[in-house]
Order: C-alpha cells, then structure tokens, then sequence
C-alpha cells in the first residue's frame, strides 16, 4: 500500500515502527535487531508490526525510498510555480537539500549502515532530477561542455560533499553546508603548488 493513501493513523504508527528501527540500527547492527524489539520500542505488539510490513527488509525499504523521495522534492521546493531560475540563485534548493538531509540524519546514518550503495542512491536520484524536473543552461564556451559530463561531474561532487558532512557526523549546519556548495561550484583553481617536487 502507498505512503499517501494510509490514514493519519496508519502513518503515525508507521512512523513510531521507523523511528524504533533506525534507533535500533544506529544503536546495535541491522542484522541483530529483531521485530520484537522494534514493536516493544515502538510500544507496539509483533501483530501490529506485521500488518504494516512484511519483515526489516520492506521497512528498510521503505525508510530508503521515503529518504530518496524527501532529496528529490527538495530541489524543487523553492521554486514552486517557476518556469526557470537564474543559476546564482540555486541557494534554496541546495539549503533545502541540506537540510532535508539534517533533519534525516538517523535515518541516513541507519541507511549508510546497512547499504553501502546509498551514496549512489543519492547520485542516481540526483541525476533523474535533473533529468525530467529541470535542465541546466551553459553559458557557451570553447570547447563546448558535453552536458552529460557537466552534470556527472556536478552531481558527483555534490554526493561527495554530502557523504563527507556524514562521514564527520553532520558536524558543520545544513546553512554552512549549502554556502560550502556553492562557493565550491562557482569557484575557480588559481594554480597548484607542489608539496613534493616531481
């Protein structure tokens, strides 16, 4: 059953079911927490887990596809009703994909623990959005950017941002982390300065 036709009851006690798991992830191993213990966390019985899901791995699932889901309508978010929007001022979306990711964290740590193909999760999802929800304009240059590279390039750099703010425990803002991504983007190397002779 969809997210979006379960009543208000439904989703809370679904909600309690994830926010009990990835405690319990974050707290012991993936592999080591049982069902019981998430309904006896969650103050629900076995039964009740059972009629929400089958088993860890459609919940971790669905904990994987709403985190995923949250990426991609951040982007788009701040611009609601907008046919297009100067490239200097993306800050909304990078600051509300940042911060979607802040208020997320445990789920994204749980995930970063058990699958370690998150990281390409975030990339693909990324990509797909700005493959059918929008689409950059270059500037012209010589020679000209292959939009295809451009994007990867980007969208790598971005997941590589994001993957070091997890690897460092979210310690900067999801504000300092949005400013960082964009002074890096529109950013230009002066010159390289050799440590080591070559």
């Amino acid at each position: 059953m969809s997210v979006e036709k379960l009543d208000r009851r439904a989703r809370r006690t679904r909600q309690a079911i994830q926010a009990a798991f990835v405690e319990l992830v974050l707290e012991k191993s993936y592999e080591s927490v049982t069902i019981q213990e998430v309904a006896d966390k969650a103050d629900y019985n076995r039964g009740t887990f059972y009629k929400h899901y089958v088993g860890k791995e459609e919940l971790l699932s669905e904990i994987r596809e709403g985190f995923l889901r949250g990426i991609r309508d951040s982007l788009l978010r701040p611009y609601k009703g907008m046919e297009q929007v100067d490239a200097t001022k993306i800050y909304p979306s990078s600051l509300k994909l940042f911060e979607h990711i802040e208020e997320h964290k445990n789920e994204f740590k749980a995930l970063l623990s058990v699958h370690k193909g998150i990281s390409e999760d975030l990339y693909n999802t990324l990509r797909l959005s700005m493959r059918e929800d929008m689409h950059m304009e270059m500037e012209p240059s010589d020679p000209p950017l292959d939009y295809e590279l451009m994007l990867s390039y980007r969208l790598s750099a971005t997941v590589g941002v994001i993957m070091h703010w997890a690897e460092m425990d979210f310690k900067y803002s999801a504000n300092y982390m949005a400013d960082q991504l964009l002074a890096l983007v529109n950013s230009n190397i002066d010159r390289i300065v050799f440590k080591r002779k070559p």
